[in-house]
């Protein structure tokens, strides 16, 4: 890492990298910008409400009569913002021969990073809450944005690059379980400022010591990090994957799957097993965790949790996002047409969700029937509600083409995100089953009408996306 004492030319650079955050360039290259605004009014609203109710309840009872969630969540996805700017000012294969690019793109970063978090702490002594404590919580929110921005040198053996990736995974787990403890957020919100300042200290360090290994991103062959928001670009990393799995005679499932994401595709075996196993796996994680710090039995702790299963249901590939992988499989011929190849891309997601939702589906449904208890018949419905769901949320993520002719990348973005927000709001476990069903029909119907005419407008649009 360079010293603090700058040249004239190293403060030119920071002043040009800096002067991107505030450009058109920055809003045009960034598909996350809106869902930012949107998450940011969110998290607005819900300080609002909490210091309403601060005005005449204590912190605790405050606490437990509205969720700050969506101030956690901003605080991470400010983050990824700020990593896709900065991918895409150091991701291209010129990148390392201009002298300077990188670690003015990582000086500027961490500038910016380091004011929206003292911005962010600044806003929460409104309510009012001491600055160390609204420090602390929110760098101790921002652990998951220090795991994903750090990349080891390259120097280092495999199996060392290996155990920082593993141990951010734990990192972040332990991280997020935590945020789904009753008592945390009043627990972090309440600490005395010698315990919250040296910690405050230590993870601000983290965290821009993360951003600042930006540059060894730039060497090497292969990404060394977990950050996920990270695209293959499609003249290497998505030619070479392709030939990787041309070579290995690849099954019809997993043919299909390389439509969906430039990757190599998995094994219907594999997909099965990693659905039979994620949620149930997770959620039991969560629960015992929360069973120690609350006090809470298993049962409650997993019932409790049974919200964030249902996010699992819709996580899955970006698979109307990415699309730069779709000329190099569309001139192998294989597929047809461009109508008939964004046909076979409908016809692949659809397949998968029918395989991978019921499995995902009943791995949440039959433990939350045995523990609450329900009936054969309730849970039977619930599933099948849940399912429908899914499916039709999933599908819904086309409906952009079917509004715009070519819909921005943020537009994209934001409907291929929505139903990890949504279902969690219209599973029957919220809204009852009633309610829930009607909400189903309606994502179904839109996501079938999707299903029939989406294709038709993608293949006349451009793609490969690019920065837009």
């Amino acid at each position: 890492m360079a010293g603090f004492r700058l040249s004239p030319l190293e403060w030119s650079d920071l002043r040009r990298a800096l002067g991107l955050y505030f450009s058109a360039t920055f809003l045009r290259s960034n598909y996350m910008a809106l869902m930012l605004v949107g998450w940011l009014i969110a998290a607005l609203c819900a300080l609002w409400n909490l210091h309403g109710l601060l005005k005449h309840e204590t912190l605790a009872q405050a606490l437990s009569h509205t969720s700050i969630f969506y101030v956690i969540l901003i605080v991470i996805f400010v983050q990824s913002v700020l990593q896709l700017h900065t991918n895409n000012q150091i991701g291209g294969s010129q990148a390392p021969s201009i002298p300077g690019l990188a670690i003015a793109e990582a000086r500027a970063a961490s500038i910016v990073a380091s004011i929206i978090i003292l911005g962010f702490a600044g806003l929460m002594r409104l309510l009012p809450i001491p600055f160390h404590d609204a420090l602390f919580f929110i760098l101790f929110n921002a652990i998951p944005s220090a795991v994903q921005w750090y990349a080891p040198p390259h120097e280092q053996s495999g199996k060392r690059r290996l155990a920082i990736v593993l141990f951010g995974v734990a990192l972040m787990l332990a991280q997020f379980a935590l945020v789904l403890v009753s008592d945390a957020t009043f627990w972090m919100l309440t600490r005395p400022a010698a315990l919250t300042v040296p910690a405050s200290i230590v993870l601000f360090i983290g965290l821009i010591g993360s951003i600042l290994s930006l540059p060894n991103r730039l060497h090497g062959s292969t990404p060394l990090t977990p950050a996920a928001h990270e695209h293959p670009l499609p003249s290497a990393s998505t030619g070479s994957s392709v030939a990787r799995s041309a070579n290995k005679a690849l099954t019809p499932y997993q043919l299909r799957q390389m439509l969906l994401a430039p990757i190599t595709p998995v094994t219907l075996r594999t997909d099965i097993l990693i659905s039979l196993f994620v949620i149930p796996v997770t959620l039991s994680v969560f629960a015992t965790i929360e069973m120690f710090l609350s006090h809470r039995s298993f049962s409650a702790a997993w019932l409790k949790s049974v919200g964030t299963g249902c996010i699992m249901l819709v996580i899955g590939d970006k698979w109307l996002l990415d699309r730069q992988h779709w000329p190099l499989l569309l001139v192998t011929g294989r597929f047809g047409s461009r109508l008939k190849f964004v046909q076979a891309v409908f016809k692949a997601k659809l397949s998968r969700m029918l395989i991978v939702t019921p499995i995902r589906v009943l791995s949440l449904v039959v433990p939350y029937a045995l523990l609450k208890p329900l009936l054969p018949t309730t849970a039977f419905y619930d599933a099948l509600d849940l399912i429908v769901l899914a499916v039709g949320m999933t599908l819904c993520s086309a409906l952009p083409f079917l509004l715009l002719r070519s819909p921005a990348k943020s537009i994209v973005f934001a409907f291929n995100l929505a139903p990890v927000l949504l279902i969690q709001l219209c599973s029957p476990f919220l809204l009852g089953l009633k309610y829930a069903g009607y909400l189903a029909l309606a994502a179904l119907t839109l996501g079938a009408f999707s299903y029939l005419v989406a294709p038709y407008r993608i293949s006349r649009s451009d793609w490969p996306y690019e920065n837009e």
